[in-house]
């Protein structure tokens, strides 16, 4: 099990890759992961940002990335993230076309991993076309 993340103490200026979103989704189609989970601040992706939209509801399962979704996905959200949501709708469609799911989950709530393993609701899964291609 891989885990990526590029901005930790070992990334120097000269090396920057971009956002760790991407490189994840490169490094899973590299390795043909059977799934790619992103863990972040939120838990998962919304109708709207949850943090000014009282009304947003968490998605559990998108099939397709439509213009909805990406409306839904909007730009950044903080100010220590590169591409926020909208960065990990590109991850998501770098996975899925190499026939990899990804799942956006919160990484602050404890056995996350085991959870989304164990298929419970947690996070979005991002369904993959059901055809796998290779990483070429």
């Amino acid at each position: 099990m891989p885990v990526i993340n590029e901005n930790d103490t070992v990334a120097v200026e000269e090396i920057n890759f971009g956002d760790n979103d991407n490189l994840s989704a490169l490094v899973a189609r590299l390795v043909e992961s059977d799934l790619l989970v992103i863990l972040t601040d939120i838990d998962g992706l919304y109708t709207a940002d949850p943090r000014a939209d009282g009304d947003a509801v968490r998605l559990s399962v998108v099939e397709e990335i439509t213009p909805e979704i990406e409306r839904a996905a909007g730009g950044t959200g903080s100010g220590l993230a590169r591409g926020g949501m909208s960065s990990k709708l590109t991850a998501a469609r770098l996975a899925g076309e190499a026939g990899i799911p990804l799942v956006v989950a919160p990484g602050n709530r404890r056995g996350v991993l085991r959870d989304i393993l164990a298929g419970e609701d947690v996070g979005t899964l991002f369904v993959a076309p059901a055809l796998r291609r290779t990483a070429g």
